[in-house]
């Protein structure tokens, strides 16, 4: 007795192959979402208030606004360390301009690059400054002047931010 055993279609391989590989560059073309990932707070700098993402810890740093096609008017990035020293910034895989602010551990602005460019290579210029800084924000390019912040400016550290110390006025 011959059994009949029903043959399933084979799928070549290469078209397995073909449809990964579009959905793959299809995912990879599309727009990176605006959207803050970590914690947000509220900050009001000169009467305007922004969101800012914090940026606390070593990989939150390291990843910083890499990769986002835009920051909206009102949002930030507020990069916080346990300690004041001198910090140096670069601007790679950041589409779109930034103003820097540079604060010592009393909110002071203690150095500010408006306008930093975009860099999408890997031989990008970096932003620091000899003096110490414990907290450096980064807001949408023409904010500082709009704010009219300049170095000595004091800034009100967000709400409820732990180890910030209020700005002596």
């Amino acid at each position: 007795m011959n059994t009949i055993i029903p043959r399933r279609p084979v799928t070549p391989p290469w078209l397995a192959i073909s449809l990964l590989t579009g959905l793959f560059t299809i995912w990879l073309a599309l727009p990176s979402a605006p959207v803050m990932s970590g914690e947000t707070r509220p900050m009001t700098i000169a009467g305007q208030t922004f969101h800012v993402e914090l940026a606390d810890d070593p990989a939150s740093r390291r990843q910083g606004l890499m990769h986002r096609s835009e920051l909206p008017a009102n949002r930030g990035m507020l990069f916080t360390y346990p300690d004041e020293a001198p910090r140096s910034f670069w601007m790679k895989d950041v589409r779109f301009q930034l103003d820097l602010l540079f604060l010592d551990r009393h909110w002071r602005l203690v150095h500010l690059v408006e306008h930093a460019p975009p860099c999408a290579g890997s031989d990008c210029p970096g932003y620091g400054t000899g003096a110490a800084a414990q907290y450096v924000l980064e807001l949408p390019a023409g904010t500082a002047a709009r704010l009219a912040l300049e170095k000595g400016s004091r800034i009100e550290p967000p709400a409820n931010l732990p180890g910030a110390r209020p700005s002596s006025k």
